[in-house]
């Protein structure tokens, strides 16, 4: 019988459902199920936001104390706070016994589905993916303080604890379907799902607690122990069932030969294959043989039988992981450093240099590096979703030229601003250098007076992360763009909102105004681009021809073309007339974060994930330099009023500010206290802005 038979509809003649104290969430539809229970999309009427809700197929009606468990098993889980793990929000059971719990509703695919298209992935790639994964099974291994003012004592009574204290929590079915990749501006953000069936455990005790008495793992990605009913199950189990997704993620197999992908495989026979069986060598699959020994052996060490044999923690694996070489061939070019995994399925020894490592340099390029996780509200998605890890890119590898310290000797912060409540990722200035705005994730635009630093005043408006901002000439008319997948326009004279403009279906990446004020363009995740009549406010072309999310546009200083940079790593120049696509620029290796002309109109500047800035030629088309030096990804460029210099910033949390006609680096501009997302110049060229992951805005001047 179908669950929501169980539950109350709207009205008689209606299919949508309520379940919640107070008739809190209206069921939509039903996004998917299993053994356990269904996942449905729901709106929660309280807060006018979807969420998904899980409803449990075990009736616990029968059994008061194990309801009781069941909830406070659940408010552990809510507890849990890690930008990698999925938020529980809520939680309850039905006046007919079925539990059920809230969650954010994540948008994107599982590590399934994407194993599902692409066989196997780089080794770059399941580092990138496994570091997330193992922040946030670190936070739920390393537990949560439960006091008497979290939940109530008696519910503690139940477990015979000493009234509430720190417990930790054991996920027990870590598998590819419960890992969720939320695309984001810089790649894929991890999170973890499902922690409603997770073990809990006191940690001043060896009393382990899960809702219900049967297994509830998965057979394929199941530990030995866990298979076997061990009570004392502990975060080595998670362990074992992250190294099996980790040599499919390598592989494209599993390791015990069944070939599962294309064969059918009873459970039975993965309960005896994790029971007992000896996984086969990670390298001796096809096509793996250019994986590293050292990173073979690590995999074959997180599959060990006995948990004694894994690794302890999941901070240990992470750690290992991104020390190692990931291909052979690179074990003749790194140094003496031996590796710290170890393991009697490697004849082999590991060696690589080391150098001492701050927050902006990067280890050496032949090991995978580590990143640190960003905060949760960092990734606003269009439809109001949150997360996010320093993401998946590993810092960029380049040796920086020599500076030229004497030409940036007068450049200082003169100010620095404060005001925004989370990461800033748009700033603009007006031509007359007195106003800046600035848009934050927090959904706001702030308007300053930035020859004092005064706050003006706050714009409400967007239902999501402000993501661009674009002033006139005059500073009269803001524009702005966001994750709501709108369009702004803001009178700055009488403080109001004139118009919002609809039809991306996705989030607005950049917006810019032409120089006449005749023209508005807008960048969107959904591949296109449109240009809108700033005065009727009509739309005039969507320009298609970017194969991913475009990510920047700019208008010539004329006004009669637009360059779009994309994910896809390209450039593109349009007709803003005609909507006519004029030319294509290649030459980065990876997403183009940001464009910008010159202040003549001859030369385009584009900043990439690369980690390069180049410059071309408008009229020959042909690029004329590439530079590098910054650590990590590229997210701004600006051109100087001369056309002659240019500034560039990272997620390295720099500024660098570079003379391209001498091909010299003046200097670096190091403030700011995270990712530097964006930056403005006045005319004047003396003046600079960066905005910052770090909630500042720091105006330098020289």
């Amino acid at each position: 019988m179908e669950l929501v038979n169980h539950l109350e509809p709207t009205n008689s003649n209606s299919n949508l459902y309520w379940i919640g104290k107070d008739k809190r969430y209206r069921l939509v539809e039903r996004l998917g199920g299993g053994g356990m229970g269904n996942v449905y999309l729901a709106m929660d009427t309280r807060l006018g936001k979807p969420v998904a809700l899980k409803l449990l197929k075990e009736s616990l009606a029968d059994d008061e104390s194990i309801r009781v468990r069941f909830e406070w098993e659940l408010a552990i889980c809510a507890a849990l706070k890690s930008q990698h793990i999925v938020q529980v929000s809520d939680y309850g059971v039905t006046p007919e016994g079925y539990p059920f719990y809230v969650m954010e509703y994540l948008e994107g695919q599982t590590l399934g589905q994407l194993l599902a298209q692409t066989k196997k992935l780089s080794p770059q790639q399941v580092c990138q993916l496994v570091t997330q994964i193992c922040a946030g099974l670190q936070v739920a291994h390393e537990g949560v303080m439960f006091s008497g003012e979290r939940i109530d004592p008696s519910d503690c009574a139940v477990l015979n604890a000493r009234k509430c204290d720190r417990v930790k929590v054991v996920h027990r079915d870590l598998k590819p379907e419960n890992i969720f990749l939320v695309p984001t501006a810089l790649g894929d953000l991890v999170k973890i799902i499902d922690f409603g069936i997770a073990k809990i455990r006191h940690f001043h005790s060896t009393e382990y607690t899960n809702a219900t008495n049967f297994f509830l793992g998965t057979c394929h990605y199941a530990s030995p122990e866990q298979i076997k009913g061990a009570n004392n199950l502990d975060e080595r189990s998670d362990i074992y069932s992250l190294g099996l997704i980790i040599y499919e993620m390598l592989s494209g197999f599993d390791p015990f030969g069944f070939n599962f992908q294309q064969n059918r495989v009873s459970g039975e026979a993965w309960i005896v294959a994790n029971a007992s069986t000896t996984p086969q060598p990670l390298r001796s699959q096809p096509d793996c043989e250019e994986l590293s020994p050292e990173l073979e052996a690590l995999v074959m060490r997180c599959l060990q039988k006995s948990p004694n044999d894994r690794f302890s923690s999941v901070g240990e694996l992470s750690q290992a992981l991104n020390q190692l070489p990931v291909t052979s061939d690179q074990l003749s070019e790194v140094g003496s450093r031996k590796s710290k995994v170890g393991s009697k399925y490697s004849s082999h020894t590991s060696h690589t240099s080391h150098t001492p490592h701050t927050p902006h340099t990067p280890h050496t390029p032949h090991t995978l590096n580590r990143w640190l996780p960003i905060g949760v509200s960092a990734i606003a998605l269009s439809i109001g979703l949150f997360g996010l890890p320093k993401l998946l890119h590993p810092p960029i590898s380049n040796t920086p030229p020599k500076e030229s310290v004497a030409n940036i000797r007068d450049f200082s912060i003169v100010k620095t601003l404060a005001g925004h409540s989370d990461m800033i990722w748009a700033v603009a200035l007006s031509a007359d250098g007195q106003t800046l705005a600035s848009g934050s994730e927090d959904k706001t635009i702030k308007i300053w007076n930035s020859k004092i630093g005064h706050l003006k005043k706050t714009f409400f408006g967007h239902t999501n992360a402000v993501r661009a901002i674009a002033l006139s000439l005059d500073g009269n008319l803001l524009v702005s763009g966001g994750s709501d997948r709108t369009i702004k326009l803001w009178n700055l004279k009488t403080e109001k909102l004139i118009r919002t403009l609809e039809g991306h279906q996705d989030t607005v990446w950049s917006v810019a105004i032409s120089s006449d004020r005749v023209y508005l363009a807008s960048a969107s995740a959904d591949r296109t681009i449109k240009i809108w009549n700033i005065h009727n406010k009509q739309l005039l072309h969507t320009l298609k021809g970017h194969g991913d999310w475009v990510f920047s546009v700019a208008f010539s200083p004329d006004g009669r073309t637009l360059a779009s940079a994309s994910k896809d790593g390209t450039i593109k120049l349009w007709n803003v007339q005609t909507g006519q696509e004029l030319y294509t620029f290649t030459g980065h290796k990876d997403a183009v974060r940001a464009v910008t002309f010159d202040s003549l109109g001859q030369h385009l500047a584009s900043a990439s994930w690369d980690g390069t800035v180049k410059i071309w030629d408008v009229h020959t088309k042909k690029e004329l330099h590439t530079f590098s030096g910054h650590t990590d990804r590229l997210t701004s460029v600006v051109f100087n009023r001369d056309g002659k210099t240019l500034a560039s910033s990272s997620l390295d949390g720099t500024v660098k500010l570079w003379d391209w006609e001498n091909r010299v680096l003046l200097g670096t501009l190091a403030g700011h206290g995270d990712w530097v997302l964006s930056l403005v110049t006045d005319p004047s060229g003396e003046t600079l802005v960066s905005s910052s992951k770090d909630r500042t805005l720091k105006i330098w001047h020289r």
